[in-house]
């Protein structure tokens, strides 16, 4: 059944990361799940030849071809597999075919498509010298392996001129190393993943009502300015503790209402209410002298 692409790119990105902590079954049945390309079927087949089962990676490798016969990668795996088993013939066949898939070219870059491998034309050729070397072949032999090391390309083919000198004898053939997969593209991987741009948030409920605060989980991780995780705010009281005292307001009533005070005087007690002084006897007005810090009583 055809998964979506999101799915595929989940069940091949769990693959890669069971084969990467070897565990090679779990990551064989997973690409088996999405084994309806050349990339997975040639995965598999690396997979079991890392293995050391060459038999069931070269079924791998056939049927990677089947879908797509210029998969030149999976036509050269194949020969190395056959080549390990003893079956010189059909590996020749193999790097013969693969040979003829690098339609002239040099080398075949297959980093674009999600394999960091470079299949050289020189290490092609050397395979399929040392097929026929073993097949009996040993003129052809010896000329596919100077052809060779006229096109060799990396520091690594310097091994090749080492063959030619010892006529081939105890050399084995070049093959993709353990570990290198076909991988999806990174920016796929990110796009499939979920985002979470609100982050989470954790609720602490305390005993008391003022210190039920939020805080941010990964403030530090998602790269977040981080905000105190409690905010206290110093109120005054509103009670009113001295029933004498004026009741607590911004607006205070000693500015707004005429205040009552008592005075002593020599007759006797007399109260003061604005510009009027009373007393028990007579009421006395007060008029203020600019120029004085005291006011003047007058009958």
């Amino acid at each position: 059944m055809p998964h979506c692409l999101k799915t595929e790119l989940k069940i091949w990105a769990d693959a890669l990361k069971a084969y990467d902590e070897q565990e090679f079954l779990k990551s064989i049945e997973l690409f088996s799940r999405i084994a309806d390309s050349g990339k997975i079927l040639t995965n598999m087949g690396l997979i079991y030849a890392t293995m050391g089962k060459h038999e069931v990676a070269i079924e791998q490798f056939n049927a990677a071809t089947n879908l797509d016969k210029f998969l030149a990668i999976a036509h050269f795996q194949c020969g190395v597999s056959n080549f390990f088993l003893g079956r010189y013939g059909a590996a020749y066949a193999n790097f013969q075919d693969t040979y003829s898939h690098l339609r002239g070219n040099q080398f075949i870059n297959y980093e674009q498509l999600g394999l960091k491998f470079k299949l050289f034309s020189a290490e092609v050729l050397f395979n399929r010298g040392l097929s026929q070397l073993y097949l009996g072949y040993t003129r052809r032999a010896m000329n596919d392996l100077e052809q060779a090391g006229k096109e060799k390309s990396t520091t690594e083919h310097e091994i090749i001129d080492h063959a030619i000198r010892d006529r081939g004898e105890r050399y084995t053939i070049f093959s993709v190393p353990v570990g290198v997969l076909y991988r999806p593209p990174e920016q796929k991987l990110r796009n499939f993943r979920s985002k979470d741009y609100l982050g989470k948030v954790k609720l602490v409920v305390r005993s008391d009502v003022d210190d039920i605060h939020t805080e941010p989980l990964d403030a530090t991780k998602r790269g977040r300015k981080s905000y105190p995780s409690k905010v206290s705010l110093q109120l005054e009281s509103t009670s009113n503790p001295d029933p004498k005292a004026d009741p607590p307001s911004t607006l205070r009533r000693r500015f707004t209402a005429p205040t009552l005070r008592t005075l002593r005087s020599p007759c006797c007690n007399f109260s003061w209410i604005d510009d009027d002084f009373h007393c028990r006897h007579q009421t006395y007005s007060t008029k203020p002298n600019p120029g004085a810090r005291t006011f003047q009583v007058s009958k």
